[in-house]
């Protein structure tokens, strides 16, 4: 073989390297049985993660946790068994430096108490009973050092509770008890304070976005409606807080009373309520419709073109699902997921509860009508802004085959320099692409969920992704259920199944 060649290759294996590559270093395995509980997963950063489930009942009807602790290794740090009231029923968690939260409500109509369970890194346990007088639906729970926020609505308008540990009593934050308005988001910033997000009408009656910064006291410190015209309705945003005590809020926005999206808005607001927004039209982004086979992409790319040559707007309506912005180097990521809702015929004769029945040829009664079939999600929009807000540059990511009954991340980001890479996982099987600005490095790669041992095999099926979620830094976690064969290891069942966490790594 020539130099020339021995230089090819070798040039190209540097470049593939430089793109960065995606790995599994570690895997752990938790025996259950088939009836088991599935277990929920809280990533706890650099400190592991918390596992826990609810096990059967004990014989006086109470609840039995099983709460355990991982490091970031996989290592059992410890297991332990936690009782509680039948009567609560589990809401949500959340973590925060070192201590892992879970919050409880209580189903019973005569009491509306809820109760907050705290384990630390040592196994050490913490209940918070907390008096509830509101009947609120519940939305959010975040958590900051000295307290925790409930957030819900109440009468269907926006309620948020503040929880602090050392006077114990919960207070209502001001300001937030607007009509016709709904939670956003709920960010802890990292100066001392938090911001509630509200989207809600204006009194010319345009939608925007309003930005309630409060201490962690509770007490508003500033409120911001963001700057919009009857073009640019603000429709959902997610804020992040930069140096100076600047802000970026993200979103989306479309036209008035839709939900709707015609493309992305950036708003910088400086420490005085200074606003520079920026309006990015869907039709108007490089990569918005790469997603699509290349006839589509192509023939409305000239769709595009022959309106702007007529001089008309640009009209495309995308429901997006904005997450929270991502810092990296001099660049923020802001990170997108088109979804549309589908919807399936059910028909039935008259022993059912139908819709719209109607009598037939036959004269039997029958109806027919539309059911919610799950949210079907169709691509990634991924655009690399500055501080100031412009955009830098924009990119996307096919997504395949995803349905879910509830609006949640799938697509994350994480880079390496100038590169990012996006994946998701589905079925059995993560899948990934890595970009560069505008351009592609890497198209779409599947790599399967790495098994334990190199003789396990998992047929079709027989895996049930329940989640990946980002862990620190560039690594995720993927997990959920399997049924595992092995026929040819000594000291390894034939059959098991098992929950998994596998950790994902981009490098």
């Amino acid at each position: 073989m020539s130099k020339s060649i021995y230089f090819t290759i070798g040039a190209l294996w540097i470049s593939l390297l430089s793109f960065g590559q995606i790995s599994q270093p570690d895997r752990i395995e938790i025996p259950i049985e088939k009836d088991d509980a599935d277990f929920s997963v809280i990533a706890a950063g650099r400190d592991g993660l918390f596992l826990f489930r609810e096990l059967q009942r004990d014989e006086d009807g109470d609840k039995i946790l099983q709460v355990m602790r991982l490091d970031s290794s996989f290592d059992i740090q410890w297991v332990r068994l936690y009782t509680l009231s039948g009567d609560l029923e589990f809401i949500d968690n959340y973590y925060r430096d070192g201590r892992a939260w879970l919050l409880f409500n209580n189903f019973s109509t005569r009491n509306r108490n809820l109760v907050l369970i705290g384990w630390d890194l040592l196994g050490g346990v913490e209940n918070i009973p907390i008096r509830n007088y509101i009947p609120f639906s519940y939305f959010d729970f975040n958590a900051t050092d000295d307290a925790v926020l409930i957030s819900g609505y109440f009468n269907y308008r926006p309620v948020v509770i503040l929880y602090n540990f050392e006077e114990k009593i919960p207070r209502v934050l001001p300001g937030l008890f607007n009509d016709k308005s709904s939670i956003v988001e709920i960010k802890i910033n990292n100066n001392g304070t938090f911001d509630v997000l509200l989207a809600g009408r204006t009194i010319n009656k345009r939608n925007t976005i309003f930005v309630n910064t409060f201490d962690l006291t509770g007490n508003l410190v500033k409120k911001i409606t963001l700057d919009t015209d009857r073009t640019h309705n603000l429709l959902f945003g997610r804020s992040h807080l930069m140096e100076g005590n600047a802000q970026l809020v993200a979103g989306v926005y479309g036209r008035f009373n839709s939900e709707y999206s015609r493309g992305l808005f950036v708003a910088n607001v400086n420490q005085f309520g200074e606003q520079k927004m920026k309006f990015y039209n869907y039709g108007e982004l490089k990569n918005f419709f790469s997603y699509m086979k290349a006839r589509r992409e192509q023939r409305v790319r000239n769709r595009i073109e022959r309106r702007k040559i007529k001089g008309k707007k640009l009209k495309f309506n995308y429901r997006v699902l904005v997450h929270d912005l991502i810092e990296s180097d001099d660049q923020y990521i802001l990170l997108g997921e088109a979804f549309y809702p589908k919807y399936r015929n059910v028909s039935g004769s008259q022993g059912g509860n139908f819709f719209n029945p109607v009598w037939t040829v036959n004269r039997g009664l029958y109806s027919s009508s539309l059911v919610f079939d799950g949210y079907r999600y169709t691509h990634a929009v991924v655009m690399g802004i500055d501080r100031e807000g412009n955009l830098l540059w924009d990119n996307s990511f096919e997504i395949n085959d995803v349905i879910s009954f509830e609006l949640e991340q799938f697509v994350h980001a994480a880079s390496s320099g100038d590169n990012v890479v996006l994946l998701y996982v589905y079925d059995n099987q993560i899948r990934s692409k890595i970009i560069q600005g505008d351009d592609v490095l890497e198209g779409k790669e599947l790599l399967d969920i790495r098994l334990k041992y190199d003789s396990d095999h998992v047929n079709e099926g027989a895996t049930n992704i329940l989640g990946m979620e980002k862990w620190y830094g560039n690594v995720f976690f993927t997990y959920g259920t399997q049924n595992v064969r092995n026929l040819e290891q000594k000291g390894v069942e034939l059959q098991r199944r098992v929950f998994f966490i596998n950790k994902v790594l981009y490098e």
